[in-house]
């Protein structure tokens, strides 16, 4: 069984001084690939063919490869083969800083210990999370994950597969070190045993259920962010074709995507080991290329003017209504209706929009006017993983969560996603830019609410195997007060919305009337397009 390999059809290699026509061609042929079109042409639309950013850094990537050098940029400002070879660097451009330079001091390299594969630096943004996880005495940014397998448990193969995924993936058998080094360093272990609990009893459905939560209860102890690994896994049985496979990590080591790729590979393995048939995965980029792209945006003296720029003081914020008693951590969630989802992303194709676009712009404005404002900053969730081949199934942890203001007076549902659109397209240059620097820059953090939209691609291919069933319980903790998420879940529920507000400091009810609000934007849009998008909110 290969744990390496596998590319997708060859693609044309572009030759030594290719024409723009000929470099358009070639893109057009990536693109069709990673989308999984039969076609695309020289002026097709990236995001009405259904790209987002994801699939992004994958395109740009494989068109590194074949020696185009484009950018993020590059694709959301000119998003068809054409434009974005226009407008992308000349052949042969400079990396901002090579793979080959060295992360740390000649000092801090001979503090290297011997247990270790690797050392380097750790990021801002896991400092970030273990100082703000430490604070909380462990409670926040633990995340659990849980599906049903559909295939029988057998405990010493499942070993194997978790030993497998652990030597694949430097950061499964990480920790930090805050004290040892000139600086916080993340240390990859050699040798690592990942702890796997097993349940292997069949009770009645109550009893299940109790040991089911007390299961996921014991994986949110917290971890010792200094202790190598950063994740537990636990199975329990479910009959004798299925079980239950269950694990926590601390969110420092691995982001939202990065636990899609981590569970279906986890998963397929254990599928081929147990079935004895071969499994090939592609090979997944260096995680410590994101300490050098972020300390290249650290470098970047147009990151602080940009955010100073943006006068995000000015913005309409929920009132906070809370007496203290409310639960901090109130989750609720709703399903979009399939006839608003659907006609919302034909807009986004007809527009030449992404689909986030749109669910951002309607999160904006139930925002403004629930706070009787005509504008709103938001912490936007963006991703800055590598753009290279590979970087797709590396994992770690690569969002952040930055700024965006938006101005939604007046204007319809159509401008005020292309506003949505545009603030976007002009965070994405500041991507890589710190939170914890901004929040310094502007002397706190400039947002009370988050935004995030995910389509887990991973998630999608391992429904189709049919190796898991489309229930999943996920939980998580963050320290942002009030959460906005919409999950494109294509195989399982559909599109579904996820608000968590903290109720002790907005008042009882903040989560439920924010999901409303929401979901009244999305059915205002996709109904009128063109009709006035907050004077429409607000006397619906």
């Amino acid at each position: 069984m290969s744990d390496t390999a596998t590319e997708g059809a060859a693609r044309p290699d572009r030759l030594p001084g290719a024409s723009a026509p000929a470099d358009a061609s070639v893109l057009a042929g990536i693109w069709a690939e990673v989308l999984g079109v039969g076609h695309v042409g020289p002026d097709d639309d990236f995001f009405s063919l259904g790209g987002d950013s994801l699939l992004a850094v994958q395109v740009i990537g494989a068109a590194n490869e074949r020696g185009l050098r484009l950018t993020l940029l590059d694709l959301f400002k000119n998003p068809t083969p054409r434009g974005a070879c226009a407008g992308a660097a000349p052949a042969g451009a400079a990396e901002e800083e090579g793979p080959g330079d060295a992360l740390l001091s000649a000092a801090d390299q001979a503090l290297v210990p011997e247990s270790a594969e690797a050392v380097h630096p750790a990021t801002r943004l896991q400092l970030g999370l273990i100082y703000e996880s430490l604070l909380s005495g462990g409670d926040l940014y633990m995340d659990a994950v849980s599906r049903t397998v559909t295939l029988p448990l057998d405990v010493p193969v499942l070993r194997q597969a978790v030993d497998r995924l652990a030597r694949r993936h430097p950061v499964l058998r990480s920790r930090f070190d805050l004290t040892t080094f000139s600086e916080a360093v993340q240390v990859v272990e050699r040798d690592v045993t990942v702890p796997l609990d097993v349940d292997g009893s069949v009770g009645d459905e109550a009893t299940a259920a109790e040991r089911y939560e007390k299961t996921m209860q014991e994986l949110l102890t917290p971890f010792d962010p200094e202790r190598a690994p950063l994740w537990r896994v636990h199975a329990a049985a479910a009959g004798d074709s299925a079980f239950r496979l269950s694990y926590s990590f601390h969110h420092a080591a691995l982001d939202g995507w990065s636990e899609s790729v981590l569970g279906s590979e986890l998963i397929r393995t254990y599928a081929a080991l147990l079935r004895g048939e071969p499994l090939e995965l592609p090979e997944p980029a260096p995680a410590e290329e994101y300490v050098r792209l972020e300390r290249a945006a650290l470098r970047d003296e147009a990151s602080p003017r940009y955010f100073a720029s943006l006068d995000t003081g000015t913005g309409a914020v929920l009132p906070e209504r809370g007496d203290g008693s409310g639960d901090p951590y109130r989750k609720t969630s709703a399903v979009i209706p399939a006839a608003d989802a659907e006609r919302i992303h034909r807009l986004g194709a007809e527009w030449g929009l992404p689909v986030k676009s749109l669910l951002l712009a309607a999160n904006c404005t139930a925002q403004a006017a629930l706070a009787e404002g005509t504008s709103v900053t938001v912490g936007l969730t963006v991703s800055g993983r590598p753009e290279r081949v590979g970087s797709e199934v590396t994992l770690g942890l690569f969002l952040n969560t930055l700024p965006l203001r938006l101005d939604v007076a007046g204007v319809s549902w159509h401008t005020a996603a292309r506003r949505a659109f545009e603030a976007e397209n002009a965070l994405l240059a500041h991507r890589r830019f710190p939170d914890a620097e901004v929040r310094a820059l502007l002397g706190g953090t400039p947002f009370t609410t988050v935004f995030n939209y995910v389509h887990f691609h991973a998630r999608d291919r391992l429904l189709d195997t049919g190796l898991v069933t489309a229930d999943e319980d996920l939980r998580d903790r963050s320290s942002f007060p009030v959460r906005v998420e919409v999950i494109n879940d294509p195989r399982g529920r559909g599109h579904v919305l996820e608000v968590t507000a903290d109720e002790a400091k907005y008042g009882e009810g903040t989560a439920e009337k924010l999901l409303r609000y929401v979901l009244s934007a999305l059915r205002l849009m996709a109904a009128g397009p063109e009709e006035p998008a907050l004077a429409g909110l607000q006397t619906a």
